[in-house]
């Protein structure tokens, strides 16, 4: 089998574009300019982008602090709503929309910010994340209404807000803080993130509680389940709106600060460079490229968080309400558990980022859901002989959940590295998004599931079925990730933003190449640079205007395509029309099969061919391509751009 030719054209145009920003700031104005000038200028914006790496860090850090809070805030409180409140504590409906408010804003922020995060960019989504947070806070505090009814719905609302920003917090700054990893160390690329997302992230979940028991020793000591139920009215010498107002308005505070901290971060220097070279836009190959290759790690990115997500929702949000009813505790004793569960907790992400590089992201996904499964097992088998010791109850959930952040950690790196930058935060907020449906239905029909299993009743035993019920979920997880979960760790990400490039060129020529596109001018490429068309008025011709017609509509949208990826003469379209298409998704489910089609030999080789798409050129390439690439506007020097680009970066694959 021929082996492929590796293109440089989409690199030429990645080094040309980041020598731009050299030659601009060292006012280089000849190509005649030595290397060693451009050199000292590359090193000058190394400097900076370093500084812009560590306020994004700073940045980063402080927004999922706030995102923790926002998460873990409305836990504790749906329990003091069911304890104080009659028309929660009777209304199923009322307690999943409290519950799932947050998730339901969470699930279309994530989706709509991944497009805003590719396409506007990072650092402006993050300033809309923000504000949204802030607005929806406010939201929460000044809740009111002419019934009790009315407050909580207003709440609701408020929280969906809130949770409208706090998803974007995740598809706006989880891949940006990635491709800035990408340029501190990619061999610990997953300990910096780890630590600057989850281990912030659980610290932020651990705040609300102690804010609260505070505020519960002060308004509503002695609160609980059993003296709620059996009253029938609000309890008097409590003043919950004391705890839940100040609870979101202290929220607040932190908000503000990480916005003035958005107002300084910037764009990765991956995405400004990806994004000078797409011009910010999608179109069908993108669509193509993601369903022809992508398919199988999509199973491992969404479908793992989905379950994950639906077990780690629903439990966490009846946590409290769960301990009541085992434990049969005050709810200042709930606070309490509740944060000393959280210290210790904290362990749990500070040991994962530790061993996330070491194990790899694959390693340490599937030892988790192996632990989750295990211990599920054993938790619902004794279930009920625990609920008569409270002190073994909760030391042993304690114990078994330390370990669930080995399931979480890949979770949350393994969709943002596994998509080029091209594509990345859409992805992210796809891959994440679709997870939060699990978060969502887990959420509501936890009420529902509760009754339904205790015959109508909310018992113990209704409880053991459920962990009977999740511990199927786990291990239906474990075999997912054994086989869709791929493995990019220590991989450079710039490599698989090559092998992507590589991947839209050979598609682009061959597409032309099947409708005859061939023999195109340059000067008919430049024009179709700016077509409007897209996958809508192409379906719209197909369906509504003749056949003559819709094939003009794809030969004029397969010259554009051409002229996106860089394409300048008709032999280049010829040649890469006909090079061989290699890609390799890392999963074991595509590996199996490749290996079941092709056999051992020849899938080892296919894979060899799959990685030198992520290479960097040898000299011999660069020169055959100086022949034939010019950069047209500034007539910059590929070896000289190289020469910078490479002096900026860390070369690894």
């Amino acid at each position: 089998m021929t082996e492929p030719v590796t293109d440089i054209a989409p690199d030429i145009v990645y080094r040309i574009s980041q020598e731009a920003d050299d030659v601009e700031r060292a006012e280089i104005s000849s190509q005649d300019k030595n290397i060693d000038s451009v050199a000292k200028g590359g090193n000058s914006k190394k400097s900076s982008q370093m500084s812009s790496i560590k306020f994004n860090a700073l940045g980063t850090a402080l927004g999922f602090l706030v995102n923790g809070y926002m998460y873990q805030v409305g836990s504790l409180l749906l329990t003091l709503y069911e304890d104080v409140y009659p028309t929660v504590y009777n209304s199923s409906t009322l307690q999943s929309a409290l519950s799932t408010a947050v998730l339901y804003g969470v699930l279309f922020g994530l989706i709509a910010f991944g497009f805003i995060a590719d396409i506007v960019g990072r650092k402006a989504g993050l300033i809309m994340c923000s504000s949204l947070v802030i607005l929806g806070s406010i939201l929460s505090v000044a809740a009111n209404g002419t019934s009790t009814d009315g407050m909580m719905w207003m709440i609701v609302v408020s929280r969906a807000v809130v949770g409208l920003g706090m998803g974007g917090e995740y598809t706006c700054n989880v891949p940006n803080v990635m491709e800035d990893s990408e340029d501190v160390s990619v061999n610990n690329r997953g300990r910096r993130v780890s630590l600057l997302v989850m281990f912030m992230e659980v610290v932020g979940n651990n705040t609300p509680t102690l804010i609260q028991l505070i505020l519960i020793a002060a308004a509503c000591r002695n609160v609980t389940l059993d003296s709620r139920s059996s009253t029938g009215v609000s309890l008097p010498g409590c003043h919950p709106q004391v705890v839940w107002r100040l609870s979101y308005g202290l929220g607040l505070i932190p908000c503000v600060i990480v916005l003035l901290f958005r107002v300084r971060m910037s764009d990765s220097a991956m995405y400004q460079t990806d994004a000078r070279l797409r011009k910010k836009l999608y179109d069908g190959l993108d669509l193509f490229v993601i369903l022809r290759h992508f398919s199988s790690r999509g199973v491992g990115t969404i479908v793992m968080w989905l379950i994950v997500d639906w077990i780690n929702y629903s439990q966490g949000n009846f946590s409290g309400v769960i301990l009541e009813k085992v434990t049969g505790v005050s709810l200042f004793k709930t606070a309490w558990i509740g944060l000393v569960q959280g210290v210790i907790f904290q362990s749990g992400p500070f040991i994962a980022s530790l061993v996330v590089d070491k194990l790899g992201r694959r390693n340490t996904e599937i030892f988790g859901w192996m632990w989750l499964a295990s211990t599920q097992l054993i938790n619902a088998g004794i279930y009920i002989i625990l609920s008569h010791h409270p002190v073994g109850f909760i030391v042993w959930q304690t114990f078994v959940f330390i370990f669930q952040y080995f399931v979480f950690i890949p979770v949350y790196l393994i969709p943002a590295e596994v998509y080029p930058t091209r594509i990345r935060a859409t992805m992210y907020g796809w891959s994440s998004g679709l997870g939060k449906v699990g978060g969502i239905l887990g959420t509501t029909l936890f009420p529902y599931m509760w009754k339904g299993f205790g015959h109508g009743v909310e018992s113990l035993d209704a409880l053991r079925d459920i962990q009977w019920f999740y511990a199927g979920l786990e291990y239906l997880g474990l075999i997912l990730a054994i086989l869709f979960v791929p493995e990019y760790s220590k991989t450079s990400l710039r490599g698989e933003d090559r092998r992507y490039n590589e991947l839209r060129r050979r598609y682009a020529a061959r597409f032309a190449k099947s409708l005859g596109v061939i023999n195109v001018t340059e000067a008919e490429l430049k024009n179709a640079s700016n077509s409007s068309l897209n996958l809508y008025t192409l379906l719209k011709c197909k369906l509504q205007g003749s056949q003559e017609t819709y094939l003009r509509a794809k030969q004029e949208y397969a010259k554009m395509l051409l002229s996106r990826c860089y394409f300048q003469n008709s032999e280049e379209i010829e040649n890469y029309a006909d090079l061989p298409i290699y890609y390799d998704d890392r999963t074991l489910i595509t590996k199996w099969i490749r290996q079941w089609r092709m056999g051992r030999a020849r899938a080892a080789k296919y894979i060899e061919n799959a990685e030198k798409l992520g290479l960097e050129e040898d000299n011999s390439s660069k020169e055959e391509s100086n022949k034939n690439s010019s950069a047209k506007n500034d007539e910059i020097n590929v070896d000289t751009a190289g020469a910078v680009f490479d002096s900026g970066t860390e070369k690894a694959n």
